[in-house]
């Protein structure tokens, strides 16, 4: 396997993890909105009941009395002022939850396309160096030809300089 071909392999893993990672992230987030949303019906519904409860409770005790209407009253208003804050604050944790939502995707976003340049440079510094690597073998195989040509005209002269050598050993014991 080559470097190549790991690089590429780590890259993708590294993907595969950081989409897992914002996968995970995304599906507490949404889970804790669901929690959150029920906890909101589950509250408005206890006091919305409680209110009912009470209101019966007075309206049948206290029939006519206007006393006890005015307390009704401050207490439907109080129940009130206590359900808008509570909405209130539930609103607020709400665009909280969605803005570290919208914060991590960016995040996310910028990683891949981070990832993505890297990839790029990576790409085009395997290639330079692959033509760098074809050149140079080339250049080594020129280099291996030259040397079998004056291998061989090494070889011929010194087959003519035996052949030379053997002419004058034999016109030397002729004489």
């Amino acid at each position: 396997m080559s470097v190549k071909d790991k690089l590429i392999i780590l890259l993708m893993i590294l993907l595969l993890v950081g989409g897992v990672y914002v996968y995970y992230t995304y599906t507490i987030v949404m889970d804790r909105m669901d929690e959150m949303e029920k906890q909101q019906y589950t509250h408005i519904d206890e006091v919305n009941k409680e209110f009912r409860d009470n209101l019966k409770r007075l309206d049948l005790q206290f029939i006519g009395r206007g006393k006890h209407l005015q307390q009704a009253q401050q207490d439907i208003v109080a129940n009130t002022n206590l359900v808008n804050n509570v909405n209130a604050e539930l609103t607020t944790k709400i665009e909280d939850v969605a803005y570290n939502l919208d914060e991590a995707v960016r995040t996310v976003n910028n990683s891949i396309a981070g990832l993505d340049r890297d990839l790029g440079d990576l790409r085009a510094d395997v290639d330079s160096e692959r033509r760098r690597n074809t050149r140079r073998l080339t250049d080594i195989e020129q280099q291996l030809t030259n040397l079998k040509s004056g291998v061989e005209e090494l070889q011929s002269l010194t087959v003519i300089q035996k052949a030379k050598e053997q002419d004058a050993k034999d016109k030397a014991k002729k004489k």
